[in-house]
């Protein structure tokens, strides 16, 4: 057949499909137009209209002369019609105009019909009834329909096929022109629920009776719905849940959020595809910018709100989790049973509680970021806002919302919240221990020294306490800081390095420590064990494990308890226990001083007036000082030079770099500061035996043996220290060796009035006053002073006082004075204990005393008998081979020597 021929029977076929359907949209429109005057009931209205639909289904789009016809004309003149071509156009410019969008669409009058728009939602009703009509569709998906939803006894009924799809979607099963066309029903059932046929099904009788009067588009219905949850059918609320779900991967789903954020999304993300949530992501990293809408914020933080009641509308979590969840957290994922969402996020939960088990680094990743959210603002964190609403209204409803501001508000409030609440409030406040990530506060404040000081740092957290006493440190960041720490130190649990690696300790050495201490009792269904405690412990369980020190197995243990000791002797605010039982006595005898070092100060200046609790946990506090010279700052400050002089190879703990010192202090190096410290710390622990690190470990025994009867709630006066001097032959050697270590030093660094040397003070004044030694006079030369008398000038004077000039009370004193080995001390490196005899030593020799009888400081070595001969023999020949070695050198003219000639040719 020709070519003229073959384009007049296509005509006549045209001819004859059209001509119904336009003779049905002419009716359908005249009978609109003249409905009333024709006397037409709405019967006749309605069964016109089902006469359009039909022959709209028959050739597949709507009738370009039917209720659109004014709309098709002004929008898409130019459209065929025929697989829903027209109605795809006339769709995408109604929603063009519904976002505002003009520019784009083209056109001056954007009105739509009420009579086009009801044409187009009931053609598009039936075709996600029946997705077969569209042609088009049915051949991108003919494959995975076959495939994947031919199954009838698994998907029967209305709109299966397309459910199915759905689903394979999820599942990333689909070909990518087949995802395309459900993405399109996806974005159409996400502005209208009847364009899902089972959502539609399901939920219409609700819609009726809880939505009445909500127009359909822009997702108002479901909204609708969904702000009536707990009044919607199971059914219902299983198929609402399931349509967020799907769409929780694409913001485009989202209608009110996409129309919201459209220009967001331009400005901030442009080049961001969509789909897998990236512009989520996207949106979400810029949320808290200045240029941020406020219209888009409100609408995403809604979403993000939504989004932390149930894994599942977390497209990433879901997407990296999934094996993980199922692993880890099935328990849990099967409890919610997948009908209308879990409104206590029990999966996401377990997934925080068990970060570090699980295996995929992305939804570590993924787990990490969610925690970061709830952290930030309280409604992202469900289990928390679940717990704590009432508190919540009652305390902090005037508080606004985000930059932790809420969760800090419940802090403050935290003697007034009830239980629920304030159990999990502690737990969250463990949870956002770990990770700086989590403190925003202190991300904010300290934004600048983050990226200045603590960039390449592993640990941020760490980094900044170690620069806090910088002095270019910014005021906000140094108090958000310290806050932190201070906040830290009400809890070992709120310190996550030194909970992680204390835990068995704590177990073996602390265990009820937060039971005897806590500041709440525990409810009736939570574990007592300190590492479920639902309360703070007022900083109990670091009082003990910084007690036991040196009984802490787990060497990590032992370094996170030092930096711990270390952060609270720079600052003692961090000793909590301390300043609640001080808190009177600072206000009643130091004028509620603010400053905790000048109130510490304080205290010890009136310590015989401060309350017993007061007084028992300053002595704890300055035990903990002794027991490190790291843990002094007031020594550390004066003597930094000197401990890098005299003691660079003496072990800093137990009391070893300070011993050192003392038997330095006579030295030309020694600063005024470092000796006027070292003799304030010396006075200290001729009162206090405890203070005296090695005497307290080598006396221990003889202490509890012999002076178990002393008061030691009126120790702080050398009761102890007097009592080992008075049984000083009854005593351990070790413990001998340091008592008369002690007693020695307190007369050498001699203070009237002294508790421990006081018996001694009458001797002083009436045979001590002018009395110079040979030493430190003539070839000697002047030695150091301190408090203006010399070091060691009383009590070399006491010693060569005649014993009946002593008395009762001194003369027992310098009688250990002398006791042989009283100048060391139990543990002290086997360097210091050479050095110190050596002093000793040229001591004796230069004042003819026996080594007993000399205190320590002086310098020099002196040898007698055979080892004495041997030495000077050795000596002679090194001086003979010396001088012998120099003479051949020089001055011998028999010395053989060779000439050498360069060539000529050279």
């Amino acid at each position: 057949m020709g070519t003229p021929w073959r384009l007049l029977a296509i005509l006549f076929v045209v001819l004859v499909v059209a001509s119904p359907n336009f003779a049905i949209a002419k009716n359908a429109k005249d009978s609109t137009d003249k409905g009333s005057d024709k006397g037409s009931s709405e019967e006749n209205l309605s069964a016109l209209e089902d006469r359009i639909l039909e022959a709209e289904l028959t050739q597949g789009d709507i009738l370009k002369q039917g209720p659109c016809e004014d709309e098709a004309g002004r929008f898409c003149a130019d459209e065929e019609v025929g697989n829903r071509t027209l109605e795809r156009c006339l769709s995408m410019q109604y929603t063009l105009l519904q976002l505002a969008s003009t520019p784009e669409a083209n056109i001056t009058d954007n009105n739509f019909s009420e009579k086009c728009l009801d044409d187009i939602r009931n053609f598009k009703i039936q075709v996600y009834k029946n997705i077969s009509i569209d042609k088009e569709w049915m051949e991108d998906c003919k494959e995975d329909v076959a495939t994947l939803c031919d199954d009838k006894f698994l998907y029967p009924g209305v709109g299966s096929v397309l459910a199915c799809l759905r689903e394979a979607k999820a599942g990333e099963r689909l070909s990518d022109l087949c995802r395309n066309r459900v993405f399109e029903a996806q974005r159409d059932a996400a502005a209208d629920m009847a364009f899902d046929p089972q959502l539609n099904q399901t939920c219409a009788a609700d819609a009726q009776r809880l939505c009445k009067g909500v127009p359909a588009g822009e997702g108002r219905v479901q909204d609708c719905l969904r702000q009536q949850r707990t009044s919607l059918s199971w059914d219902c609320m299983s198929e609402l849940f399931r349509q967020e779900v799907e769409g929780s991967g694409d913001i485009r789903l989202n209608v009110r959020l996409f129309k919201a954020c459209l220009e967001d999304k331009r400005r901030f993300c442009p080049d961001v595809p969509p789909g897998d949530a990236r512009v989520k992501d996207c949106l979400e990293e810029h949320r808290l910018e200045a240029e941020f809408s406020k219209g888009c914020k409100v609408e995403f933080e809604k979403m993000m709100e939504r989004r932390a009641t149930d894994f599942r509308l977390d497209f990433n979590l879901q997407k990296y989790c999934h094996k993980d969840i199922t692993e880890t957290c099935y328990q849990d994922a099967s409890d919610m049973s997948g009908a209308g969402g879990s409104s206590d996020a029990k999966v996401i939960q377990c997934l925080q509680d068990y970060r570090d088990e699980l295996k995929d680094p992305r939804c570590r990743q993924q787990v990490h970021l969610l925690t970061k959210r709830a952290a930030e603002d309280i409604r992202f964190d469900r289990a928390l806002v679940e717990a704590c609403k009432d508190d919540w209204q009652a305390h902090c409803q005037a508080v606004p919302k985000g930059q932790g501001r809420v969760f800090m508000c419940l802090q403050d409030n935290r003697g007034k919240l009830k239980g629920p609440c304030k159990e999990a409030l502690f737990r969250e406040e463990v949870r956002f221990s770990e990770d700086i990530d989590f403190k925003f506060g202190i991300r904010k404040a300290c934004s600048d020294e983050l990226q200045r000081l603590c960039k390449d740092k592993e640990d941020a957290m760490a980094c900044l306490q170690e620069h806090v006493g910088d002095a270019d440190m910014s005021k906000g960041c140094k108090e958000a800081v310290k806050d932190d720490q201070q906040h830290a130190a009400e809890d070992y649990r709120l310190n996550f390095r030194l909970a992680r690696e204390c835990f068995a300790d704590v177990q073996k050495l602390c265990m009820h420590a937060c039971d005897e201490a806590a500041v709440d009792p525990p409810s009736s269904s939570t574990s007592s064990s300190p590492a479920s405690l639902p309360v703070t412990c007022g900083g109990a369980t670091l009082r003990c494990l910084t007690g036991a020190a040196s009984n802490i197995s787990s060497a990590t243990c032992r370094d996170e308890v030092f930096h711990f000791q270390k952060q609270e002797v720079a600052d003692v605010a961090l000793d909590v226990p301390l300043q609640a039982a001080c808190r009177e006595d600072v206000k009643e005898r130091c004028g509620g001083e603010r400053d905790h070092s000048k109130a510490l100060a304080c205290l010890r200046q009136n310590r015989d007036a401060l309350s017993e609790g007061c007084k028992e946990e300053e002595l704890r506090f300055s035990e903990m000082e002794a027991s490190d010279i790291r843990l002094t700052p007031t020594l550390m400050n004066a003597c930094g030079l000197e401990l890098h002089q005299f003691c660079r190879k003496v072990p800093p703990a137990a009391g070893q770099a300070f011993r050192c010192l003392q038997l330095h202090v006579q030295e030309a190096g020694m600063s005024v500061a470092c000796r006027s410290e070292v003799d304030l710390q010396t006075a200290r622990q001729s009162k206090y035996y405890k203070l005296d690190a090695a005497l307290k470990q080598q006396c221990g025994e003889d202490v509890d043996r012999l002076c178990k009867v002393v008061d030691e709630g009126r120790e702080g006066h050398a009761l102890v220290l007097k009592c080992l001097a008075d049984y000083h032959s009854d005593l351990s050697a070790s413990c001998q060796t340091e008592v008369s270590y002690a007693v020695r030093m307190a007369l050498w660094m001699y203070h009237r009035g002294s508790d421990l040397t006081k018996g001694c003070d009458a001797v002083i004044d009436s045979r001590c006053a002018n009395y110079t030694s040979s030493s430190s006079s003539g070839g000697g030369g002047r030695r150091a002073s301190v408090s203006g008398a010399v070091v060691g000038q009383y009590a070399q004077c006491l010693m060569d006082q005649p014993k009946e000039a002593l008395g009762n009370e001194c003369l027992p004193l310098v009688a250990l004075v002398g006791r042989e080995g009283g100048h060391v001390g139990g543990e002290i490196s086997s360097e210091l204990l050479q050095e110190t005899l050596n002093k000793i030593a040229m001591l004796q020799l230069s004042q003819g005393r026996s080594s007993a009888s000399l205190p320590p400081g002086s310098e020099g070595l002196v040898l007698t008998g055979w080892l004495a001969f041997v030495a000077v023999t050795a000596l002679t020949a090194l001086l003979l081979a010396v001088a012998y070695i120099v003479y051949r050198k020089y001055f011998d003219p028999t010395r053989n020597y060779t000439v050498m000639v360069k060539a000529g040719d050279v």
